[in-house]
């Protein structure tokens, strides 16, 4: 019995992501996930509060999505310069699963669920980025003069600057603009033996 109510919240909670990222928060209502899910508005408050409540779990599954795909990259890395590369490929993907009505709601629904959104740079990607540099310094395969503290928040700052709710209107854009921005990067970061790796990657 347990193992089917889990099974029909993640369902519902599956379903109601699919449609906020669609159409936005503003214009869907709790019918209209029951609606979808074949239960009973009842049925969706068995698992979830109110649409608050929804909204704060479906933005807390994809930031522990994004953090466990972020400790999956460290972990299996063989160094600084795949970990990287391997985080660009992952913040393309990521991107991609975001609407700008859903980001702009994002921000505009709940002044709490809007910070817990934008915790995501602080919280993850800051520290990704800050450690990464450090690893490249100690492999050998980044330049040793890199201030890590100030490039870790100007390589956050470009990111903020090409994940917007107007860029993603034209994701095959951002993209490019996110490959170019990459390759950039990294050939700034790495030494003659950091250089071996890029090539290896094709970059």
């Amino acid at each position: 019995m347990e193992t089917a109510s889990y099974s029909k919240k993640d369902l519902i909670l599956e379903k109601a992501t699919t449609m906020f990222t669609e159409y936005g928060i503003h214009s869907l209502s709790m019918d209209d996930v029951a609606n979808a899910c074949g239960v009973s508005k009842r049925t969706i408050y068995k698992y979830y509060q109110n649409k608050a409540d929804l909204i704060d779990q479906i933005i807390t599954k994809k930031i522990e999505t994004f953090k466990n795909s972020i400790e999956d990259i460290t972990m299996n890395s063989e160094n600084a310069v795949v970990e990287l590369h391997r985080f660009f490929k992952l913040y393309k993907v990521v991107i991609s699963s975001y609407t700008p009505t859903l980001i702009r709601d994002i921000k505009r629904y709940n002044l709490q669920i809007s910070l817990k959104f934008s915790r995501i740079n602080n919280d993850i990607i800051l520290p990704f980025v800050y450690n990464n540099i450090e690893k490249g310094q100690v492999e050998g395969l980044y330049k040793e003069q890199l201030n890590q503290e100030d490039l870790s928040e100007s390589i956050l700052n470009m990111l903020n600057y090409i994940f917007t709710d107007d860029s993603v209107t034209d994701i095959e854009n951002v993209h490019k603009t996110l490959d170019f921005f990459g390759k950039l990067l990294m050939h700034r970061l790495v030494t003659l033996k950091g250089l071996e790796s890029l090539n290896a990657l094709n970059l």
